[in-house]
């Protein structure tokens, strides 16, 4: 083979391998904006359901509440009626309404739980990969290691991202931000095993990258997130759908108890 030919081959591997790292750093800043928007709707979501859950959901509650046990005397007092014994009326009633007693019950304690979930201790391997993918992307991100404005506002608010994955073992998050990175004995190998390694970290940065679009449209498309933008939508014209909302039920409530007192009064009266 002539001199000529090796030199056009060479420079032919150098350009394919110089496209793929350009693709793969222009990928690596995509997943990374991606992550930043993910986490970003996440938290949005998740101080809405705090404000929604302080404002409106102990009345939706409630309400469910005082509806079963307007439902329960409602059928204590059918049953006086037919001359059933009370004892038989009470077992009646148990069995029917067994279900959603259990059911509020069940939300009624977590309601008044404010507890964190533990997080699960990890399998000594898992814990491992954890915490060098942690290393790996502090090292990465530390802010100390920037030297212009832009890379420091990058690492600033990638840092608190990265530490929160960590600590609440979410696994799946730092490995897509570990993705990227050329391995560091990459010139060592021939040029079909470079072009196979690049090649093949483009395509784990293509799959991350269409993962979070999935999962900022599965978000967007979640109820709670709706609820927040029509919040926000009717708080630009001056409209509080939140306070709204909660008169709305707080007055259900009180309909509700006023019939349930009537049914409770009747049940004694015909003791």
């Amino acid at each position: 083979m002539k001199p000529a030919a090796l030199v056009h081959i060479n420079s032919a591997d150098e350009k394919e391998a110089a496209r793929l790292l350009d693709a793969i750093a222009v990928k690596r800043e995509q997943v990374e904006e991606l992550t930043v928007t993910v986490e970003e709707l996440k938290s949005e979501v998740d101080v809405f359901q705090r404000r929604y859950n302080a404002h409106i959901s102990h009345y939706y509650l409630e309400l469910d509440k005082v509806e079963l046990e307007t439902q329960e005397y409602r059928l204590r007092l059918q049953l006086r009626r037919e001359n059933i014994s009370e004892e038989e009326i009470e077992a009646r009633v148990a069995a029917c309404f067994r279900t959603s007693r259990a059911r509020v019950d069940a939300y009624e304690e977590i309601d008044e739980s404010e507890s964190t979930p533990e997080v699960e201790q990890l399998p000594p391997s898992k814990a491992k990969h954890l915490q060098n993918l942690y290393r790996k992307l502090a090292k990465r991100y530390h802010p100390d290691k920037t030297v212009d404005a832009e890379g420091q506002q990058k690492r600033e608010q990638m840092m608190p991202l990265i530490n929160r994955a960590y600590h609440e073992q979410d696994i799946q998050t730092l490995e897509r931000l570990s993705l990227g990175e050329t391995e560091p004995h990459i010139s060592e190998k021939t040029a079909p095993e470079k072009r196979a390694t690049l090649q093949a970290e483009l395509r784990s940065l293509n799959r991350a990258a269409s993962d979070l679009r999935l999962e900022i449209n599965r978000i967007k498309t979640e109820r709670t997130y709706q609820l927040k933008q029509q919040v926000e939508n009717a708080k630009k014209t001056g409209t509080d759908l939140l306070s709204g909302l909660a008169k709305d039920l707080e007055r259900k409530v009180k309909a509700g108890r006023t019939y349930l007192t009537r049914l409770i009064n009747m049940w004694h009266r015909t003791h």
